[in-house]
């Protein structure tokens, strides 16, 4: 049967209209590119982000980031955190390649045309040990130029891919995901987008649509990976949107990606990294300039559709990199299984 998403398959779950894509690109000029490393024992990658259709030379947005469990790595965030500002291509990866990603990245703002020269890059990382040979997975320069120069919007390739080739979500496969949301307000409509990299969840905590999926298609219907767990997982998110945030307000949707990963049954263990982060395109401002920069800020008193927004988007993406992922075997002839979509309609209809 041929991977579908999950609308593909006929669920429909939350009550806002998707984008056209269903998509993070339905915000217009974000792009997303990959570098998938599949090779004897190394299953891994890179999946880079970007706005502004990859023209971030003097170009900046505000963004926010929040930190639901920190055991993990996301460099940058102290620079966001004191500046509200985006400056590099967003970078999901994998944990052990989170030096090289981030020496690369800074390499590739002074070589690439159209980025901003900066020391201090976006890099998330997830762990993919389980599949990929630690000792023998790395990435060369080569590597996060080919992912940020093959950047592109339109359709976003999703599961086994990038940063999320060798992912494990609720025990099935994982990897990446990507949904989108129209919302509606008195100021405007506008458009959020979530893209995830899905590396956590035990198999008996999956809910879907208020289903105990994880229950039922329990280890007796398909194998775990393994029999005692590795790690406790982690998620990685970006959301964007078109409405004109500040970087508080940014930061306050953010939080929200929490709630996505509570309504599936993630409950991110003691162990786990889960960082998320938000920019918009409704601002953007050049950096080192004397001008003052006049400033749009989206009403906080209607930000409740945003939040809604987000959530949905979030918790879709998660269920689509599990509905993407496709069963891969890695090293030592470990194998994780996909999410049987046959089983998941009987479930669900």
């Amino acid at each position: 049967m041929q991977r579908k998403r999950l609308r593909e398959l006929g669920i429909t779950i939350g009550k806002l209209k998707t984008g056209k894509l269903n998509a993070i690109t339905d915000v217009e000029g974000i792009v997303v590119g990959h570098k998938t490393i599949i090779d004897k024992d190394v299953c891994s990658g890179l999946t880079v982000i970007m706005p502004n259709n990859g023209k971030l030379q003097e170009c900046h947005f505000p963004a926010g980031i929040f930190a639901f469990n920190g055991t993990g790595e996301f460099t940058g965030t102290h620079w966001i955190d004191e500046t509200g500002t985006l400056v590099t291509p967003i970078v999901f990866t994998g944990s052990h390649l989170l030096g090289l990603a981030h020496h690369y990245l800074s390499l590739a703002t002074r070589r690439i045309d159209n980025l901003e020269p900066f020391s201090n890059g976006i890099v998330a990382e997830t762990w993919d040990g389980w599949l990929s040979d630690l000792e023998k997975t790395t990435i060369k320069y080569e590597d996060m130029e080919e992912a940020i120069r093959g950047a592109k919007s339109g359709v976003v390739e999703e599961g086994n891919v990038g940063g999320g080739t060798g992912m494990i979500c609720f025990e099935f496969k994982g990897g990446i995901g990507t949904a989108s949301r129209i919302v509606e307000c008195d100021c405007g409509s506008f458009t959020i987008g979530a893209l995830v990299q899905t590396n956590f969840g035990r198999r008996q905590d999956l809910v879907i649509a208020n289903q105990m999926v994880g229950e039922i298609i329990n280890e007796q219907e398909v194998p775990l990976p393994w029999d005692t767990p590795e790690n406790d997982g982690s998620l990685l998110v970006t959301l964007v949107t078109d409405a004109p945030l500040i970087p508080l307000q940014c930061k306050r949707v953010s939080k929200r990606a929490a709630l996505a990963m509570a309504k599936l049954g993630g409950i991110g263990e003691e162990g786990s990294g889960d960082f998320f982060i938000t920019f918009s395109t409704g601002n953007c401002y050049a950096y080192g300039h004397e001008a003052i920069y006049p400033i749009n800020m989206f009403p906080s008193e209607q930000l409740d559709v945003i939040f809604e927004g987000a959530i949905e988007a979030v918790e879709e993406a998660i269920i689509n990199s599990m509905c993407m992922a496709e069963t891969l075997q890695g090293q030592k002839q470990r194998q994780v299984h996909a999410l049987p979509q046959d089983k998941l309609l009987e479930i669900l209809k």
